[in-house]
């Protein structure tokens, strides 16, 4: 379900089947990655990051993120492939490289900060856009992206590890009290997109 994405990744750049395993490994395993839980089948790990990243853009693009709920977007139909695969699956190697240095260095705010400044870059396109071209843009636009460029916008995007950390918070406390309203995050989406990442 997306592993199969960051597995190539690993082979392509360390060039050792020995080496490229224990990375992966390490970044399942250990924070600040944990990746493994992106793809338990319960998907909690999914799930938290979006309701982290639908946070965010309410918080940096309140704009945009209005557009998205008049318009019916809920960003699980485009962000899954992002966040699960790291970039791995969509995105030009130039980016996913970028994005991978920075992350095994700092963790899941480069993910975040990259998405946002991914979004910021095409906000104007988008608000412009009913549900189905915003949806049909996503789709489209992501092997056009200038990797240089949308991480020194990432970089001035204002969300700090404390905001990931408060945005984590409020979803397992969510989580404990029975689970966020299904508005926030919609698991049979969740699932069925997850089955489209490995097509």
């Amino acid at each position: 379900q997306g592993m199969n994405f960051i597995a190539a990744m690993f082979l392509t750049v360390l060039n050792d089947e020995e080496e490229s395993f224990w990375m992966m490994v390490s970044v399942m395993n250990e924070e600040p990655y944990n990746l493994r839980s992106m793809f338990q089948r319960d998907m909690a790990g999914t799930q938290e990051a979006l309701y982290v990243a639908e946070r965010a853009i309410k918080r940096f693009l309140p704009e945009l993120a209005r557009h998205f709920e008049g318009e019916n977007v809920n960003v699980s139909m485009f962000l899954i492939p992002w966040l699960m695969t790291v970039f791995t699956r969509n995105f030009p190697f130039d980016l996913v490289l970028r994005v991978w240095d920075a992350f095994l260095f700092e963790g899941w705010c480069v993910v975040y900060r990259t998405m946002l400044a991914l979004l910021a870059d095409i906000q104007d396109d988008l608000l412009e856009l009913p549900f189905e071209g915003i949806l049909g843009y996503l789709g489209e636009f992501t092997s056009k992206v200038d990797g240089k460029k949308v991480m020194a916008s990432s970089y001035k995007m204002p969300m700090k590890h404390k905001h990931l950390f408060k945005y984590q918070k409020e979803w397992r406390a969510l989580s404990r009290k029975g689970g966020p309203d299904t508005r926030v995050v919609m698991k049979d989406t969740v699932k069925r997109v997850c089955r489209n990442i490995i097509k």
